[in-house]
């Protein structure tokens, strides 16, 4: 059976994440792992190290000791906290019409954590920011970019803003990348029936070659409007298109024209995923 990896924290994302995901469980006919993990146990536990100068011996000792309790504590409110956070993903995706839902809580690292579940997941699903980020901020989340760097599989990357998908948009460079894009798109259910546009960027005139992925989502039943650009700066003129023909997702490969691949996702990736307000479907 088809299934979705969606991973939620105490974000102000998490809502939006049930709801794409709860949207493509119903195209695609899947069930869904919800994924919280917390922070390890040494995250919570007092230094080892005496870090308390000339206090005397007893107060040293009592303050570590409490210290130590403060922390145990922690520990438990969050445990706590990750199972109202599971129980209210559950709810909302109960209430979307997903019937099967595995909750799944663990302790440890989200990406190590992901790496183990993705092989029984056909998409996984995380916000462009977490918990504890500034949804203001120009940087993306850090955990995005890890996981980003770390799976196999499709990553859907959900944004501040929900609105219906209706139109979406191939942000095409022909790399190998955005062909399995194309070729998941156009034998998977989760796009079928939408708009699709499909748009290309290249540096010189006759740089890139959509024809053969233009016939393959045709023959797979799309209507694809196609348009060819030259710029140097790709991202921009992408964020332009997404903006002007009110595209609902963005789908691309690990974007980028650049012989220096020193960001994490590509410099244009990274752009792309910071200046579109919408969610992106990223292949590697």
């Amino acid at each position: 059976m088809t299934k979705l990896l969606v991973c939620i924290d105490g974000s102000a994302y998490a809502d939006n994440i049930c709801t794409n995901a709860a949207w493509a469980a119903q195209r695609m006919g899947a069930s869904i792992d919800l994924l919280h993990v917390l922070r390890r146990h040494s995250d919570y536990q007092a230094p080892s190290n005496d870090h308390t100068g000339a206090i005397g011996l007893g107060a040293r000792s009592e303050l570590l000791e409490e210290l130590t309790k403060v922390d145990e504590e922690r520990g438990r409110l969050d445990l706590q906290k990750g199972k109202i956070i599971l129980q209210h993903g559950e709810k909302n995706l109960k209430n979307a019409g997903i019937e099967t839902v595995n909750l799944i809580h663990r302790r440890g690292s989200l990406v190590e954590s992901v790496q183990e579940l993705e092989t029984s997941a056909d998409i996984i699903f995380i916000g462009k920011r977490g918990e504890h980020a500034d949804l203001d901020s120009a940087f993306l989340g850090s955990n995005l970019e890890k996981v980003a760097r770390a799976v196999h599989k499709p990553l859907f990357i959900v944004s501040s803003v929900l609105r219906p998908i209706n139109r979406f948009l191939i942000a095409y460079d022909g790399k190998d990348s955005v062909r399995s894009a194309v070729e998941y798109i156009a034998t998977q259910p989760l796009l079928k029936g939408l708009e699709c546009h499909l748009l290309a960027v290249e540096h010189t005139a006759g740089d890139i070659d959509t024809s053969a992925s233009v016939k393959t989502l045709e023959s797979a039943g799309f209507k694809v409007t196609v348009k060819t650009e030259q710029s140097s700066q790709p991202d921009q003129v992408i964020a332009a298109y997404v903006v002007e023909h009110n595209i609902d997702l963005l789908v691309t490969g690990a974007y980028s024209h650049s012989r220096i691949r020193s960001l994490l996702l590509g410099s244009t990736t990274a752009s792309l995923i910071k200046a579109c307000l919408i969610p992106l479907l990223l292949f590697k």
